[in-house]
């Protein structure tokens, strides 16, 4: 048969567990706090290890990206010049076709002026003899004037 349970027993095993759930508080604590160190450890290195990985794929991408646009300039830089000589090659054709057409042009005005020059020549010497005989006519009339003024 059961003994019957009195007050000092039940004092005891109120005792009993009272300490032994400060026991089992304190050691919930105390995991609860080693359970926290260990996980912001853990995060720190997680952290420290995910910014490394991530600086790590920056550095990569930049210089990925760099030569990137670094190949991309070099290729407008092609495009250019290639455009410029095109240009050039045209402009230079324009102006051989005009260097030509001025050639004519300037040919054509020489040659007029030579024509000019012989024509100017020829007037000038039917000047001189339409001159001369104008100056002979009035020699002639000089002398009629002066033999009809003189009584001798």
């Amino acid at each position: 048969m059961p003994r019957p349970v009195d007050s000092s027993d039940l004092d005891r095993l109120g005792g009993d567990l009272r300490q032994e759930m400060s026991a089992t508080a304190s050691g919930l604590r105390q995991e609860i706090h080693s359970t926290g160190e260990q996980i912001r450890a853990e995060l720190r290195q997680e952290i420290h290890s995910t910014g490394e990985q991530i600086r790590t794929e920056l550095r990569e991408e930049i210089r990925s990206t760099g030569d990137q646009i670094r190949t991309e300039l070099q290729q407008v830089v092609v495009e250019l010049r290639q455009e410029i000589q095109s240009s050039a090659a045209q402009t230079r054709r324009h102006f051989d076709v005009v260097g030509e057409s001025l050639k004519s042009d300037i040919k054509a005005v020489a040659e007029g002026l030579g024509a000019l020059d012989e024509k100017v020549e020829r007037f000038r010497g039917e000047a001189r003899e339409d001159f001369g005989r104008l100056d002979r006519r009035l020699l002639h009339l000089e002398v009629r004037v002066i033999d009809r003024s003189d009584p001798a």
